[in-house]
């Protein structure tokens, strides 16, 4: 049995359709279709045409026997046959064409697909090795922070030992606190983050109680001075605290710097000072302090502003004393930035401690490692007056208390 194949042009696919069924009945196949533009110049404003190609099997007719013919007649059918016999090549040919065109387009819908499953193979394994590079880098982390002291905890509580860690808690803080959870929660709710995250908020607010803010005297104007080592925001500090007492608490304030080796500081006081409208004294010796303090007797405030210190320079050290002596403030607060590491507050503590009785601690918005705090309150009495948390002031300032001191040592705390 032989196929006859035929391609059929028309207008639309119902007008072809229909042709097709006409001259080779209903049993066609239809082998390909496609549309073409006839006419138009250069492919534009031609006319849409429909070529299908189709084919149905030959079906054995009985041959009748007819009268001799002349041989004219013969001769015509004689070249009919051949007509009909060559277009019966081109039908094979172009069946053949056919064939091996829709095979090379499975072979190379095939070799899409592999591509694509190849790329997305690539990906998940990038995926992959990027997921273990990450956590090859943290445990070679681990293992450089790694200390003698550092111990194993159960796995519920060993996330919060790795979290009190990366808030700057020194080990035998951690080991005091997480063995006062496993006193107050019982062992089946380890697991459950609120209740270990309160206990710890509860032991670290018990610890934060030294806190004293200042506190006015009703009989004569009580001075504020603030030191401390460079870049620790003592200018800002005094301009939060000042505008606090003048705007919020409507207090008699005035300002006296002494920093006068950063003309920027100056300046910026005397901002503060003409926004607020708060006087603004500027000092230019320790002889002078005497006289400012004078000067304003009349105000319930004074905040003195004092140049940045390093601790390991002595002659710095002995300036500030001096301006100190003279001054004589009723409190002397040492500002410290949350963002130094625990041995260099301790530092700066040390150096500072015959010259200040009171701390603050400035910068918490911008460090990770504001537990670093818990470190000092264990190793020194100094009560914590002020914490600060931003540039705005005076919003951000707060007076320390053992509430807010534990949620800032704390932070979020693994998401509790």
């Amino acid at each position: 049995m032989q196929m006859r194949v035929k391609r059929f042009v028309g207008d639309n696919v119902a007008e072809t359709m229909g042709r097709i069924k006409r001259e080779l009945g209903s049993e066609a196949i239809i082998l390909q279709t496609r549309q073409f533009r006839e006419g138009g110049f250069f492919g534009l404003f031609g006319r849409t045409r429909v070529e299908i190609t189709a084919a149905v099997e030959d079906q054995p007719v009985a041959v009748k026997k007819m009268p001799e013919e002349a041989p004219l007649h013969k001769a015509a059918e004689r070249a009919e046959e051949k007509e009909r016999e060559r277009e019966k090549e081109k039908e094979k040919e172009i069946e053949k064409e056919i064939g091996i065109k829709m095979k090379e387009a499975k072979e190379l819908r095939k070799l899409q697909e592999a591509e694509v499953e190849r790329e997305r193979d690539t990906a998940v394994l990038k995926q992959e090795l990027d997921q273990m590079r990450q956590l090859m880098e943290k445990m070679n982390q681990n293992i450089l922070n790694f200390s003698g002291d550092q111990m194993a905890w159960s796995p519920p509580l060993q996330p919060w030992a790795d979290y009190l860690r990366e808030r700057g808690i020194q080990e035998p803080l951690i080991r005091q606190l997480l063995r006062q959870v496993q006193q107050d929660v019982t062992e089946e709710d380890w697991w459950s983050r609120s209740a270990v995250y309160f206990s710890l908020k509860n032991s670290i607010t018990k610890m934060c109680v030294n806190t004293t803010p200042i506190r006015l005297e009703q009989d004569k104007p009580c001075v504020v001075a603030l030191i401390g080592p460079t870049g620790v925001g003592k200018t800002t500090t005094i301009g939060k605290l000042a505008a606090g007492f003048s705007i919020v608490d409507k207090r008699k304030v005035a300002l006296i710097t002494a920093d006068t080796y950063r003309v920027a500081a100056v300046e910026q006081l005397k901002t503060f000072g003409d926004i607020i409208g708060v006087a603004v004294e500027v000092v230019m010796a320790p002889a002078g302090i005497a006289e400012a303090l004078a000067k304003h007797k009349d105000k319930e405030l004074i905040f003195i502003d004092t140049a940045g210190r390093s601790p390991q320079h002595d002659l710095h050290m002995s300036e500030l004393r001096a301006l100190i002596d003279k001054a004589k403030p009723d409190v002397s607060m040492l500002v410290l930035s949350a963002t130094m590491n625990t041995q260099d507050m301790l530092q700066v503590i040390q150096r500072f401690q015959l010259l200040a009785d009171h701390l603050i601690i400035s910068k918490l918005d911008e460090t990770q490692c504001a537990g670093n705090m818990l470190n000092l309150i264990e190793q020194t009495s100094m009560p914590i007056a002020y914490v600060t948390n931003g540039q705005n002031v005076p919003d951000d300032i707060e007076v320390a208390t053992p509430e807010r001191l534990a949620l800032y040592a704390l932070g979020g705390g693994l998401s509790a």
